[in-house]
């Protein structure tokens, strides 16, 4: 009977991660008569595991309605002229009631998946069919799914249904007398109680049944990273320092996964390190390489893989390929954010990198998204192997940059964005060459906050004594695809007339006194419009850009920031223009109706 349920586990293993659920259907059914009891379903822990990895073969399927309402209600990507006139009607905020991207019942589906998962987690629990780790780390793991799932529906519906037990029908979550729908904020609430009530938030160890490799897919990136949504759900609510703290851990999160710190990993992996992106110019193998190359890996945190082999098919190459339906291009806006950079070298223009990396424009003048595409060609139309990036470095190093600018931590917002932590707290009247620095006592320089604290981030590096923090390699941002720094207006926001004090002894920093900031408030709102520009142009296409508009749009309470920055991706006074700022500076119009 053990080589049975092996067996079976390692079917669903393989039918999952190549994206067919046809055996955990049968599990997860909502029909009840359809359903197996939880005595049958839920016997063992490979039983517990085809459960888990059942929520993500039906999360998977996801991808392309996560892809379409997040980008497309934005500013960075518009229709063709294949688009048909429901996702017009997304483009331009006017979706009618049957327009099927407007209904929610999607992700409750998976929703409603991860409430039966929970329940009979609890239930194997108390019988003993899973020790306490087994239990809590599945537990937890689907747990995080949830909260994952809970904030999309916060961020496009605005008041929805929040259930977490299992019920019969999902069609039933439309009685609003049964399942009362809360505001967002409400919503907002109840995932950081519940988040912060998750027994494990760590990764699944190794030796774990779950972290594995399967048909040469290696497990552990493709489960959630339960502190980044942790993070983000804070960072939506406003605890800019819990937000920073776990955003924090996954950047360090190589103390773990490398202990040894005797490798590029170490240093690299959620770090934005010189070693992956060198002069820029590998940026783009982060989308392009295949699921388990080992260098883009370093940057992604969560991603899924499309094999062309399994249901469902890679939604990307029909939504983004001149050879596919070709639905979405790069706004204008986007391109244009590109073009206008500033590169620290004389040898291009704009933002280079970044741009040929995310769109290209095909023969007969088309610009297609490539960020999705990977390493597909219309030469080899059934080679759709591909992969879903969900979380990756760069998006992790902006929303540490947000959460720490709002919690007047500018110089660390600043560090991350541009150049790097290092040169934003390093001796700023040192003017000797970099590589001569590391004779230099480091014991003393001064880092992004004191020890313990959410926002301390070592990035110290010298040989007097030898010493290569675990940020030492952090180059910032926009450093890494050579664009110069984003200039501040010192007047605007600093004492000029105070001189930067620094305190020596033998020639070690003990500390360094800045110029005062004269304007928080101002420097703030600075720094915040970078941060969102700046992930406009490094995450462009990946999912984030409605939620991020939208975020600092609730936090300002400003209708026109979020009207005034959809609505520049077509010209200024067409129909759209006009249309989009209407329908957006009416708060009302910031969420889809709750229809299906």
């Amino acid at each position: 009977m053990k080589i049975k349920v092996i067996t079976g586990l390692k079917y669903i293993v393989l039918t999952v991660l190549c994206m067919s659920v046809l055996s955990c259907k049968r599990i997860f059914d909502f029909e009840p008569q359809n359903a197996l009891s939880a005595g049958q379903a839920y016997r063992n822990v490979y039983d517990a595991d085809a459960a888990v990895l059942g929520i993500y073969g039906k999360f998977l399927s996801l991808a392309e309605r996560y892809v379409v309402l997040n980008e497309l209600r934005g500013d960075l990507m518009d229709v063709t002229t294949n688009a048909n006139m429901y996702l017009r009607q997304i483009n331009t905020h006017t979706e009618t009631p049957d327009n099927p991207y407007v209904n929610p019942l999607p992700f409750y589906e998976v929703i409603m998946n991860c409430n039966n998962v929970l329940h009979n987690l609890q239930i194997m629990r108390q019988e003993n069919r899973l020790t306490v780790d087994e239990y809590q780390q599945r537990y937890s793991d689907i747990g995080a799914i949830r909260c994952w799932l809970y904030l999309q529906l916060g961020i496009h519906w605005g008041e929805v249904p929040y259930v977490t037990e299992p019920i019969e029908n999902v069609d039933d979550l439309k009685d609003q007398s049964k399942f009362a729908r809360i505001p967002f904020d409400q919503l907002l609430d109840k995932l950081v109680a519940f988040g912060e009530s998750l027994p494990y938030k760590d990764q699944y160890p190794a030796g774990s049944s779950l972290q594995t490799t399967y048909d040469s897919y290696n497990m552990n990136k493709i489960y959630i990273f339960k502190k980044t949504i942790l993070g983000d759900i804070n960072l939506w609510k406003g605890n800019w320092a819990k937000a920073a703290g776990y955003y924090n851990n996954v950047m360090n999160a190589a103390d773990v996964l490398f202990p040894s710190r005797d490798n590029d990993q170490f240093f690299e992996t959620y770090r934005i390190g010189y070693s992956t992106s060198i002069n820029g110019s590998k940026w783009s193998t982060i989308f392009q390489e295949p699921f388990n190359e080992r260098y883009s890996n370093y940057e992604n945190i969560w991603v899924m893989p499309f094999d062309k082999n399994f249901a469902p098919k890679n939604p990307f190459i029909d939504m983004f390929s001149v050879s596919g339906s070709y639905l979405f291009k790069p706004s204008f806006k986007a391109i244009q954010n590109w073009e206008n950079e500033e590169s620290n070298t004389n040898t291009r223009v704009g933002d280079t990198f970044r741009k040929d990396g995310s769109y290209r424009e095909t023969i007969g003048g088309k610009n297609e998204i490539v960020k999705y595409l990977g390493k597909y060609s219309s030469g080899s139309p059934f080679e759709t192997t591909g992969k879903w990036i969900l979380y990756r470095a760069g998006i992790l190093h902006l929303r540490m940059a947000e959460a720490a600018n709002r919690d007047n931590r500018s110089s660390l917002a600043y560090g991350l964005v541009n150049n790097g932590i290092r040169p934003a707290f390093d001796d700023p009247t040192d003017l000797r060459a970099a590589s001569s620095k590391r004779s230099r006592n480091v014991t003393y320089i001064q880092q992004s906050a004191e020890v313990g604290s959410p926002y301390y981030l070592d990035a110290r590096e010298g040989d007097n004594p030898v010493w290569r923090g675990p940020l030492t390699r952090n180059v910032g941002i926009r450093a890494r695809v050579s664009l110069n720094n984003i200039v501040i207006d010192s007047a605007k926001y600093f004492d000029l007339n105070t001189p930067v004090v620094i305190t020596k002894t033998n020639d070690v920093i003990t500390n360094i006194k800045y110029k005062p900031i004269t304007n928080q408030a101002g420097l703030t709102l600075f720094t915040e419009n970078m941060i969102i520009k700046e992930a406009g142009e490094e995450c462009a296409f990946e999912g984030y850009r409605w939620g991020d508009l939208l975020r600092i749009a609730l936090r300002r309470n400003d209708t026109n920031y979020l009207a005034s920055r959809v609505a520049a991706k077509f010209p200024v006074g067409s129909a759209e223009y006009n249309q989009v700022m209407s329908r957006l500076s009416d708060r009302a119009n910031w969420y889809l109706p709750f229809k299906w």
